[in-house]
Order: structure tokens, then sequence, then C-alpha cells
């Protein structure tokens, strides 16, 4: 019988074959997984969101329609976000936090300096850095809070860029509580919380520029709201054409390739692309600009 031999080795062409064959694999299997890895960011970001959104619409069921304030500006001072810890699955933080005293107060500190994933989008650089301060003498130090809730548009665009009679204010103003019927334009057509990531690191269009000053409200997000304002392409002056990811100093501004995620006030959570136009930013932040907007503007 004839002994079958079988080759135990590539023959040179057989490996440079090979060897192209993985490249090319390789060329088409990395960008695959870079999508993946960047997408898991945004829709985890999206979720966190939709929780958020959820927990307003809750607390308003039990609060008679009314939404959360975004934060109060006289004492005691607290923000948005400890009213919804009811129903953010957080009621033991909730019994435990004291509002006849200010959030910054060193009896709140077990409550405050507690990290709240859910405030917090996973883009985000940096989850383990804190913002920290003094106020009346006072040092506090809490975890970031990525999401912002919508107070308006800021004092500074009026009237440099709309009348003094332009309704600035959104559907979470300070120091006052709405109903949903309050939102003339629209739940759909307002936003209720959007993304100010990265704070208390000031960024302008991708690049981190140092710490905000310790007591600027801007950076205590949580525990305050935002006024919208647009910023020139570089993010370093205001007011300008660029109301999404140019700076995040009472701007929107994600570290999501294109834009940055919104909740309106129906619920729906919305990605805001860098390059809308800003005056639908401001039409979106406000409750009762009379703009008529559509998913299309946005």
């Amino acid at each position: 019988m004839r002994r079958r031999l079988w080759r135990t080795a590539f023959t040179r062409i057989e490996l440079g074959v090979l060897i192209a064959l993985s490249a090319i694999l390789l060329g088409l299997f990395l960008p695959a997984v870079r999508k993946v890895r960047e997408a898991a960011p945004r829709v985890s970001c999206a979720d966190n969101l939709r929780r958020i959104g959820a927990a307003i619409h809750s607390y308003a069921d039990a609060h008679s329609d009314e939404l959360p304030y975004s934060h109060r500006n006289k004492s005691p001072l607290s923000g948005w976000a400890v009213l919804l810890l009811p129903y953010l699955d957080e009621s033991d933080l909730y019994q435990r936090y004291r509002f006849d005293l200010d959030w910054y107060d060193p009896a709140q500190r077990d409550v405050v300096s507690r990290p709240l994933r859910v405030m917090q989008c996973p883009a985000a650089l940096d989850p383990d850095r804190t913002l920290s301060g003094t106020i009346n003498g006072v040092r506090f130090a809490v975890p970031p809070a990525d999401y912002a809730a919508i107070s308006g548009v800021t004092v500074d665009i009026v009237p440099a860029v709309f009348p003094p009679s332009y309704p600035r204010f959104g559907a979470m103003p300070v120091d006052e509580t709405l109903r949903f019927r309050d939102i003339l334009d629209g739940e759909s057509c307002t936003l209720l919380v959007a993304e100010g990531a990265g704070r208390p690191q000031i960024w302008q269009a991708g690049r981190a520029t140092g710490n905000s000053p310790p007591n600027d409200k801007s950076s205590w997000s949580a525990w305050n709201g935002n006024f919208i304002r647009g910023y020139s392409k570089d993010g370093k002056a205001m007011p300008g054409p660029c109301g999404v990811n140019c700076s995040n100093d009472n701007a929107v501004y994600g570290f999501h390739q294109g834009g940055a995620f919104g909740l309106l006030g129906d619920g729906a959570v919305r990605f805001l692309k860098q390059d809308m136009d800003v005056y639908v930013l401001y039409g979106l932040a406000t409750r009762a600009g009379g703009e008529i907007l559509a998913n299309t503007d946005y």
C-alpha cells in the first residue's frame, strides 16, 4: 500500500496569503468593535435619562402634577435630584436627607457624598472626580452629576439675543414648582434635563481647560440647575452660535460623538446634534416662547 504523506508546514506563498487575509479581517473587525464600544455608553446614558424622566413623572403624579424645582436659591439650599430619590430606588437616602439644612451642611455629608450612578454618564471622563469647594465657610465634596435640570436660558442673552420681554424660563425654574399644564410650548417641545457632563472640569470643544471656580453654581449640577446659553465654536466666548458640545459651563455638553442627550417633558430622550441651530435649543429650553418645533429640528 502506498503510504500517504501529510504536509505539516505552510509554503511561503500560503503563509503570505494567510497573513494578508488576517490583516483584511482584522481591518474589518476593529471598526465594528470600536462602534460597539462607542455605542454602549450612549445606550447607558440614554437609559439614565429615561429613568430620570420616569422619576420626574412619578414625582409629579405624587405631588398634584407638580414638577421638581431645579434648585432652591435661598436657605435651605437643595437641588432637584434629592426630590427624585424615592423614585430612583434611593428611599433610604431620601429619608436621611434633612430639608431643614442646606445640602452642603456637614450633617448631610453621608447622604450627598453617595455616588448616584444614574446621574453619571458612562461616556464622561474620570467618573471618580469630585465637585468640591467652600460655601459660607463650610467645605463640601460631592460626586459628579452629568445631568442638569433646565431652568431656561441665561440672562446673558436677554437682551443681547432676545428682547427683554422674551419668556426665558424653562419647565424646572429656580425656587418655583410648575405643573405640566404650565408648559405652554408642549411637553414634547420642552427640555426638562440635559447633559452638562464633565464638571467641575470646564470643557471647551473637546479640550479640558481646568476646574471651574470652586463655588461656581454651574458646577453643582444635581444640587443646582442649568440656564442654557450658546458659545463660540471654540467654547471660549458667549453668546454664540454653538449650543451643544462647545462648553459645559451653563450649556449642553456630552462626551458622545456628534452631540449630547436631552430629556423632554413627555419622557422622550432625544439626541441633540452639536450642529443644531442654537435658536432651536433656546426654544427647547424655554416653556412658553411660542416656538413650533419638530423632531427634525434637532
